[in-house]
């Protein structure tokens, strides 16, 4: 089952659809114990024409190769983009890479310098898609999205 998330921003309104074992999943990795390190993955899902709306239906979590401390996070494994893969051959290509999720330490979470440089080097090497991209907090997490050279936060939403 989806959760319709209402988006808005100055110019734009968008809707992004999370299926609840998403929100489940973040849900369960929130670094709400100082012994909680990041957590981290990819969204898998799709968007319409126009990008106006998204469908998150999967995502990965961190696994054997990836490293994370509290701060900090690394996606090595090779399995995140096999994930993405197998979702676009199975959907028939309906399915694909939409961008990234991780935690932070904080209620209400933002992106750090380091996040948003990697944010712009995954819309960089995605020219021919928008990208949404998710920070978990410990009681909200916050979706931003790229308007032509900067991320804005376009939803903060309750856990």
């Amino acid at each position: 089952m989806f959760v319709a998330i209402e988006c808005m921003s100055d110019d734009y309104k968008k809707t992004v659809f999370v299926y609840e074992t998403v929100l489940d999943d973040w849900r369960s990795v929130r670094q709400n114990r100082r012994e909680k390190t990041e957590a981290f993955g990819v969204l898998i899902g799709a968007q319409n024409q126009d990008a106006s709306q998204f469908w998150v239906e999967a995502c990965t979590k961190p696994l054997g190769k990836d490293f994370s401390t509290r701060t900090s996070f690394i996606l090595k494994d090779p399995h995140h983009q096999q994930c993405v893969d197998r979702h676009f051959k199975e959907s028939e290509g309906s399915l694909g890479y939409l961008g990234t999720w991780h935690s932070h330490p904080e209620s209400i979470p933002s992106p750090s310098h380091v996040d948003l440089k990697d944010w712009h080097s995954c819309c960089e090497r995605n020219p021919d898609r928008k990208l949404i991209f998710v920070i978990v907090g410990t009681s909200h997490f916050c979706i931003y999205h790229r308007t032509a050279t900067e991320f804005k936060c376009i939803c903060k939403e309750l856990l």
